[in-house]
């Protein structure tokens, strides 16, 4: 017999020895493939001996870490679009507001629907006037924003009292603005066909207003903003507004 580890030949006293008499070598069992993973387990009666894991089983576990590995980095992450963000229009300040009921002077300044055309108290076709205004701007520096895209017109409404009118009708009053940002529009006065009376007291339109009590009170629609509209995140800027009256 020769010895398959150190090439050893003798003449065996058994048919099948376990060992090489020269380098003790095992020879009851074949070697595996060199290199493979190797794992442990215990044998009955507590001995720990290593064995190999073959070689298809290894081959399965790196395909499946793989795969895995490969659907966590390809899922899609999942892309969220925020809402555009409306347009915003703003009052400079010093514009003088809150006149009624105790002076001349601007009540608010209306940012309403725009390609409508409304009677004196801002209704249109039966509808409450709330259902038209977008945004109101009450005072001074004020800001109103309105979704993106959106047509609108700016009406502005105010008072004029008897002392501070030689006469209590629109003809004794004017409105001038001024527009900048998305779009503009030098100082100029609204003509008097764009103002709207919607209360007065005592004289209008008769005579001489020489007591506070009488009054007028009108809205005026800047017909040349008509079809106008703001992107999103477009600004404009209304300053200066100033009621003019003549005593």
């Amino acid at each position: 017999m020769k010895c398959p580890r150190c090439e050893y030949e003798w003449e065996p006293k058994i048919p099948q020895p376990k060992e090489c008499p020269r380098c003790k070598a095992r020879l009851d069992y074949a070697p595996g493939p060199v290199g493979a993973p190797k794992i442990g387990k215990i044998k009955k009666g507590g001995e720990k001996v290593t064995t190999k894991l073959p070689w298809a089983t290894a081959a399965v576990i790196i395909v499946v870490a793989a795969i895995g590995a490969w659907a966590i980095l390809s899922t899609p992450v999942e892309e969220v679009t925020p809402s555009p963000a409306g347009g915003t229009i703003t009052v400079g300040t010093g514009i003088v507001f809150g006149a009624y009921p105790d002076n001349s002077g601007i009540e608010n300044i209306y940012i309403m629907r725009g390609n409508r055309k409304y009677d004196n108290t801002l209704a249109m076709n039966s509808a409450t006037n709330i259902d038209n205004i977008l945004a109101t701007i009450t005072a001074s520096g004020g800001t109103a924003t309105i979704a993106y895209d959106t047509a609108f017109d700016i009406v502005i409404a105010y008072s004029a009292y008897g002392d501070n009118t030689a006469y209590n009708n629109k003809e004794n009053a004017q409105m001038e603005v001024k527009i900048a940002g998305a779009f503009a529009f030098t100082l100029e006065n609204v003509a008097d066909i764009y103002e709207v009376k919607f209360e007065n007291s005592g004289s209008y339109g008769t005579g001489t207003a020489s007591a506070s009590a009488d009054y007028f009170r009108m809205n005026v629609i800047h017909d040349n903003w008509v079809n106008k509209t703001l992107a999103a995140g477009q600004t404009l800027t209304l300053d200066p507004v100033r009621l003019y009256c003549w005593g």
